[in-house]
């Protein structure tokens, strides 16, 4: 601790700083702001300036995403809070550690009701892990410790401080406080282990769902190893948020949906489900069917404790790092084996590889290669993006769709090249998609999103024109999310997005933005080749039939 009389918001900064922050996002409101103003001066912590609080949000989430440094939100008094709210809901369910600071107007005249004056705490009850107001000077630097501390314990997610402006601009004798080095979460106890290698070891058709944990928790390796060893197919999670496992991996069984017949009978097939790291285990449509066999036997593993155990019907849960429970359970089943056990292991996974080899041959050999002259399906555009975009680059999407999911039809095998939402916020995938480029400027970032979606942060093309990132930009115009999602629609209740029609290319032209169209498969095969060749960011509009 390091106590010196300073302006508090200069203590301010020198925390963040301490906490490992890279940059502070905001909007023009919060531009005038004194800690903007100190941020810039030190040199040390960047500025990320977006035209919306709530691009501003999703641009620091996928900051985060890509980096792993916790995101800070700088958000002006009453409009800034409420303008950010869809972006903080998604920064919780992707459990993103989103740091909100608030201004607040000054406690001279707060009681007296100033315009923009708001209860900074109310709103965010329930999606904020924490929040709390400033009282003094003094305390501050202890607020923003605690701060950091809440947003990155599991499960990790947005917290906010209030800071009232008066408070920024006083002298403090405070302590600026060095976060201490923590222990991280250990393995699963002993006796779970013991119990789970002796039910895997003696399944006969055991499966794992990789689930989001996997990938935010760098638990991936592990995953394949035991998978290799047990030789069982690998699915992901709905909606998953990244590379939960490779998915040209043999032994990658595909992404589970909701709602599909064909998912549920996969998983009918299986006796013990393990399932690692999974978030999403119910669709936001309660008619839709559950993902699994009612008769199989679950076997779950979560980082957050409010996850394991919780809705699904588990013989075993445990609340550990899946990592580490993972390497030591691959211990217990080695000290359990025999000659037995590895030969239907072998066999099971001769079998497995057999069976889905045999899925992706059928897939291709089905396939109706498109002429030059035929419309632009979702999947035809995500393999020729796939065929010509550079190999390390990252692919960010909010696409949803059932029959072409790009974790699906994209080779992804590293662990950093996808990030996606699970929130359903519509407005997430083009300023998260800045976000991660601003995080890796070496490595290109490509965005897909919906029309839709687009129509909420197309003011986020400003900001990577401000910056000159070689942002890639392909918006899937298909009259609407709805669209993609249901092969089979009924037109009465889709909106009219069409009436009158959106014109991208004109809207990013407009931000001084290259960008081009694709309405048939030859201009497609076109487009992808000259926004891959261009310099700076570009716009891709394609239309989807």
């Amino acid at each position: 601790m390091n106590t010196a009389t300073k302006l508090t918001s200069h203590l301010i900064i020198e925390q963040l700083l301490l906490e490992g922050a890279s940059a502070l996002f905001h909007a023009p409101r919060s531009n005038p702001s004194v800690l903007v103003q100190m941020a810039q001066a030190s040199q040390m912590l960047k500025c990320g300036r977006l035209l919306t609080e709530k691009a501003a949000a999703f641009t620091a989430i996928g900051n985060f995403q890509a980096t792993g440094r916790p995101p800070v939100l700088l958000l002006s008094p009453g409009q800034g809070l409420l303008n950010a709210m869809p972006a903080i809901f998604a920064a919780k369910q992707i459990q993103a550690p989103l740091v909100l600071l608030v201004e607040q107007q000054s406690t001279q005249i707060l009681n007296d009701d100033p315009v923009l004056a708001l209860d900074n705490l109310a709103p965010v009850v329930k999606i904020c892990k924490w929040s709390a107001e400033a009282r003094s000077s003094v305390e501050v630097t202890r607020l923003l410790r605690r701060a950091f501390t809440e947003a990155l314990a599991p499960p990790k997610g947005p917290v906010l401080v209030s800071l009232p402006v008066d408070i920024l601009y006083q002298f403090a004798q405070a302590e600026v406080i060095n976060p201490p080095h923590t222990s991280p979460l250990g393995p699963a106890a002993d006796n779970f282990l013991k119990k789970t290698a002796r039910s895997l070891s003696g399944a006969a058709n055991p499966c794992i769902i990789a689930g989001n944990e996997v990938s935010q928790y760098r638990a991936r390796k592990e995953v394949v190893v035991l998978a290799e060893v047990l030789g069982c197919p690998v699915y992901t999670e709905p909606m998953p948020t990244g590379v939960n496992f490779p998915n040209r991996h043999p032994q990658f069984g595909g992404v589970l949906h909701f709602g599909l017949s064909s998912v549920r009978d996969k998983l009918k097939e299986h006796d013990l489900v393990l399932a690692l790291g999974m978030q999403t285990r119910l669709s936001a449509e309660a008619d839709k069917m559950s993902l699994f066999n009612p008769k199989a036997a679950i076997i779950q593993v979560n980082v957050e404790p409010t996850l394991s155990g919780k809705s699904l019907p588990c013989i075993a849960a445990a609340t550990a790092d899946i990592a580490e429970t993972l390497t030591r359970l691959r211990a217990e089943i080695q000290l359990i084996t025999d000659s037995k056990v590895l030969s239907t292991a072998k066999i099971r996974a001769q079998e497995t590889i057999r069976l889905i080899s045999e899925e992706r041959r059928k897939l291709e050999e089905g396939l109706m290669y498109p002429s030059g002259d035929d419309p632009i399906s979702p999947f035809w555009l995500m393999r020729t993006l796939d065929g010509v975009r550079p190999t390390e680059s990252v692919v960010v999407s909010d696409v949803i769709s059932v029959e072409s999911d790009p974790c699906s039809v994209m080779s992804l095998e590293t662990s950093s090249s996808y990030l996606g939402s699970n929130a359903c916020i519509d407005g997430y995938a083009l300023p998260a998609a800045l976000g991660a480029q601003l995080g890796v400027r070496e490595i290109p970032v490509i965005c897909l999103t919906s029309d839709e979606s687009a129509l909420h942060s197309m003011e986020t093309i400003w900001s990577a024109v401000h910056y000159g990132l070689p942002l890639k930009i392909v918006i899937f115009s298909a009259g609407g999310a709805a669209r993609l999602m249901h092969h089979a629609h009924d037109n009465a209740t889709i909106f009219p997005f069409g009436s009158p029609p959106v014109s991208f290319k004109t809207m990013a032209e407009a931000f001084s933005m290259k960008a081009f169209t694709a309405k048939s498969m030859a201009e497609l095969e076109t487009a992808v080749s000259q926004m891959f060749e261009a310099e700076g960011p570009t716009l891709l509009d394609v239309k989807i039939t």
